[in-house]
């Protein structure tokens, strides 16, 4: 599989800020705070070249939601965070510390809610470029590794996409990460239809 061009680059680029965003919109929503998502920098690699830890390091702890989807488009994304930026996260949406006996279940359903809305924005986003409907499972939650969250799916010959993501809630800037998981199949279909968008704005296909 050969790199991504900048242009193609760009593009993913640009359909990762539209999903964040339309999910700020619902965030906005359900928390009844003004929240703002930026998706600054979109890295693309085979799975190898993540598990060899120079991208991120792969034995951190994250909390992250997964969703898993199939069809002609296959594969997992993943919204994770750093457990004290979950934490944080959890706090000012529900604008109060949970007591302790209610922490568990209350965090698990507010991160769930949280990942289900950025998640799929940004599968909404990859999917009109694609004009495919994508099909998901239930959102699991994970508190693991990022090398355990990686290979849960027991796939090795997969593409990823890794999006550092800011949230900023009331002024506030939490730190997460969203992972896209393709299998190589799929990953193909993508870049077929990015370079499809891209002739039709008269963009060069290589460079």
């Amino acid at each position: 599989m050969g790199q991504l061009t900048p242009y193609q680059l760009d593009v993913l680029q640009e359909l990762i800020n539209i999903g964040v965003g339309h999910a700020a919109g619902t965030l906005n929503q359900m928390s009844g705070q003004h929240v703002s998502l930026h998706a600054p920098e979109v890295t693309v690699l085979p799975i190898e070249k993540m598990l060899s830890g120079e991208i991120i390091d792969t034995k951190q702890k994250v909390m992250a939601i997964k969703l898993s989807f199939s069809g002609n488009f296959s594969g997992m994304a993943s919204l994770m965070f750093p457990p004290e930026s979950a934490n944080k996260l959890i706090t000012i949406i529900l604008g109060e510390e949970p007591v302790a006996e209610d922490m568990d279940m209350m965090r698990v359903g507010v991160l769930q809610e949280v990942g289900n809305i950025v998640l799929n924005g940004v599968m909404g986003s990859i999917g009109n470029l694609l004009t495919e409907h994508i099909e998901y499972l239930p959102p699991d939650y994970y508190e693991t590794s990022f090398v355990d969250l990686l290979l849960s799916d027991g796939q090795q010959e997969n593409m990823l996409l890794l999006a550092k993501t800011n949230f900023f809630l009331e002024e506030r800037l939490i730190q997460g990460d969203i992972l896209v998981m393709f299998r190589l199949q799929t990953f193909d279909y993508l870049l077929a239809a990015l370079n499809k968008v891209m002739a039709e704005q008269g963009m060069p296909l290589d460079g």
